[in-house]
């Protein structure tokens, strides 16, 4: 097994010319996840034998499972968007591998100095100690070190049935189709492209262009610039420190769990809070995602959705099923229950209703209904929500229910946010959290560029690209991750991917059509069915 910054280029293929190769692009879950599977099924299968095949993974930041949202750098004051037990939900391993490692990830966080660690951990101090994690968001880095564990268990693995491992830390560029029906793969740094007989693309969440002259603008934060970076809240709060009292201000765009994300990171950070004067949401819903439990302790009973299934009253649309949706949803409220309370009894019934639409109706929902889903179920961690609350119950938090319609420079180095009914409002800072919007817009220049070659196609919502039953969207180039978004075939109804449970059995998948390319005894170097 081979791991290190570079790997052979076509003095190394030559070499290794009867290997088949697979290279997969991104370091997060979704590409780690495809090679577990894989190592799994070889290792049950070659009984000693030598698997002639060589792996590369390429990553930005050379990162082996964590791969932006869970990466080795991250602060551990970030959590899961998911508990425990939903994100084991389909036994990707967390659960086991947190009570085998419990020593060392509990004591990391134990030792931790950031303020918002440390009052994370003594609110949950004995559920840590006593080994009780399914209810718990844990630190995103707890999950990240899980996934890296996992791929040097699957290296090592792998290196066992003779697969030849290599990591690349770089960014993919783009790929190229070659003659013999095999793919040259540009990558920053690397001088020679590696060659590729098969490839998996699993980018994770793709950014969008900032808007026009704020990339380079001080007080213009994406969410990972905002999240990702371990002294994000420092320079938040120096940024801040240098305005007057009274016009501290910021503006969160959008109000997903990005921007509960970076709500929970300004409300929880002393240094931000002591210079902060307001934090302005500006959003569609005009509200911020549920967290906590606030309904009676009866269950909540839908009774649209029911009803829409079984009164059989004309056709069974995507329109109506949301519709009802919307209808259990809005009732709930009235009842003083949180979607938290709520969601478990609605999604099963909305799932059930689902199962009845026509193929050309669940194509309508994933390509356009599914928004007014999410913005219905939108939820977040507990901590999240805490932090919102705190900051609203401090007078400093205030909710606007608008559409942005750009972002410009300010004087005195100020940003304003134009709104659709030609409102402005000026912020010292400005988080864009209204996340990604299509493949069309987005910077990463490797998705760019398989476009503009034909190579993949977007589909028909734009989210995604296309991709066929075995989820490729050529001949041995499979997609994993948000990039399925938008997928409507058969059994496949993706309207979002970054659920771990879910990337967990999409990519056996991936996984088992690998295998069984890389196997066939008939087949040969670059040839696929």
């Amino acid at each position: 097994m081979a791991h290190g910054s570079t790997v052979p280029g076509e003095s190394g293929y030559e070499r290794d010319r009867l290997r088949t190769r697979l290279v997969v692009i991104g370091g997060g879950p979704s590409g780690v996840s495809v090679l577990t599977h894989l190592a799994e099924q070889l290792a049950a299968t070659q009984q000693g034998r030598t698997t002639a095949v060589e792996v590369t993974l390429v990553d930005r930041m050379g990162e082996t499972g964590g791969g932006d949202g869970f990466g080795i750098g991250i602060p551990q004051a970030l959590l899961l968007n998911d508990s425990v037990a939903t994100t084991d939900a389909t036994g990707i391993g967390f659960t086991a591998w947190l009570h085998e490692h419990h020593t060392r990830w509990v004591g990391r966080l134990a030792d931790d100095a950031d303020p918002r660690v440390r009052t994370w951990f003594a609110e949950h101090r004995m559920d840590l100690d006593l080994g009780r994690f399914g209810h718990l968001f844990l630190p995103r880095r707890v999950f990240g070190d899980f996934m890296r564990h996992r791929f040097e268990r699957t290296a090592r693995r792998l290196a066992a049935c003779g697969v030849v491992v290599h990591v690349v830390k770089g960014e993919a560029r783009s790929v190229l189709p070659t003659a013999g029906n095999s793919f040259r793969v540009a990558v920053s740094g690397i001088a020679e492209p590696l060659t590729a007989d098969f490839i998996v693309l699993a980018p994770g969440c793709l950014d969008t262009a900032a808007p026009p002259g704020m990339s380079a603008h001080p007080g213009y934060y994406t969410h990972g610039r905002a999240c990702g970076q371990p002294d994000s809240d420092a320079a938040m709060a120096r940024l801040l420190a240098g305005r007057p009292v009274g016009c501290r201000r910021v503006v969160v765009l959008g109000s997903a769990a990005a921007a509960s994300e970076v709500i929970a990171v300004v409300a929880a950070s002393p240094a931000v809070a002591q210079v902060l004067d307001e934090v302005m949401v500006v959003s569609t819903s005009g509200r911020l995602p549920d967290g906590q439990p606030t309904g009676p302790d009866a269950p909540f009973t839908c009774r649209s959705l029911v009803r829409l299934r079984c009164d059989g009253a004309g056709e069974l649309t995507s329109a109506r099923l949301v519709g009802a949706l919307r209808a259990d949803v809005e009732r709930s409220r009235t009842q003083e229950y949180a979607i938290v309370d709520v969601e478990r009894a609605v999604a099963a019934e909305f799932t059930a209703s689902f199962r009845l639409l026509t193929p050309a109706q669940k194509r309508r929902f994933v390509d356009v209904d599914y928004a007014d889903y999410q913005r219905l179920m939108r939820h977040t961690s507990p901590p999240y929500a805490s932090a919102a609350a705190r900051l609203a119950a401090s007078g400093r938090l205030r909710l606007v229910c608008a559409r942005v319609a750009g972002i410009d420079p300010a004087p005195a180095g100020e940003l304003a946010v134009r709104l659709s009914d030609g409102a402005r409002l000026t912020a010292t800072a400005v988080f864009d959290c209204r996340g990604f919007v299509g493949v069309g817009q987005t910077i990463n220049p490797l998705v760019r560029d398989m476009v503009a070659s034909g190579l993949a196609r977007p589909n028909h919502s734009r989210r995604g690209l296309v991709v066929d039953e075995h989820l490729q969207a050529a001949p041995g180039l499979f997609v994993m991750g948000p990039l399925l978004a938008g997928t409507s075939q058969g059994d496949d109804h993706i309207w979002s991917l970054k659920n771990v449970a879910r990337i967990h059995v999409l990519a056996a998948r991936v996984a088992a059509r690998l295998f069984d390319l890389i196997t066939q005894d008939t087949v040969g170097i670059g040839e696929r069915q």
